[in-house]
């Protein structure tokens, strides 16, 4: 048993060490945008919504009616030369409106049928902006929540922050490995971890 848990230890402490390098940036990532969450309105220095640029553009835009909805949006995209997720789809019979974002940057499009026109308002934000939209940015439709995200960035950037909260478990389960080799010499670690647990619980089955 004694060897086995060396092995472990052995093990948990490489994971630890290496998915700690890996994870860096990203932890240091979602930790400042989680900060920017509860605090950006209070940080002026992270100011984003006040300092956001606004630019309107009227192109004319080739209207294939031919096309099936899909296909048609993505038409118009090409020739405008935008790219992201594609939310908020309006269809009338005169017009078509849609939003395409990317973080730190959406444009919000209103496509007359009748002229071929298309009127696109754009919002650019500072670098506080887009770091706050890439902690909840997944492309997942509140409306609909079945669609699965339209641009291939937002399904690698979903994959990436699984991969992310996977490495996060491990990095914990590792931590508690190493603690518990050397637990008689940090003595407050178990009531440490009991706190931990305990507020957790609070906020998971009793608030």
């Amino acid at each position: 048993m004694n060897r086995e848990f060396k092995n472990i230890y052995y093990w948990g402490r490489k994971f630890h060490i290496h998915l700690g390098l890996f994870l860096l940036l990203f932890i240091w990532l979602f930790s400042i945008s989680g900060l920017l969450l509860n605090h950006g309105n209070k940080w002026k220095f992270a100011s984003f919504w006040d300092e956001r640029k606004v630019k309107t553009t009227v192109t004319p835009v080739q209207i294939d009616l031919k096309l099936d909805s899909a296909a048609l949006l993505k038409n118009i995209m090409g020739q405008l030369k935008i790219s992201g997720e594609v939310s908020r789809v309006w269809f009338t019979t005169d017009s078509i409106d849609f939003r395409v974002s990317i973080p730190g940057h959406e444009s919000n499009l209103h496509v007359n049928l009748k002229n071929g026109s298309c009127i696109q308002k754009e919002l650019t934000f500072n670098l506080w902006g887009k770091v706050r939209i890439l902690h909840t940015f997944n492309g997942i439709n509140k409306d609909n929540p079945d669609l699965i995200p339209n641009w291939i960035v937002t399904r690698i950037w979903q994959f990436t922050k699984d991969v992310v909260a996977i490495g996060f478990i491990i990095l914990c389960l590792s931590s508690w490995i190493i603690w518990y080799k050397f637990r008689k010499k940090y003595r407050w670690g178990l009531p440490i971890l009991i706190v931990g647990f305990a507020i957790s619980i609070y906020f998971i089955f009793l608030l």
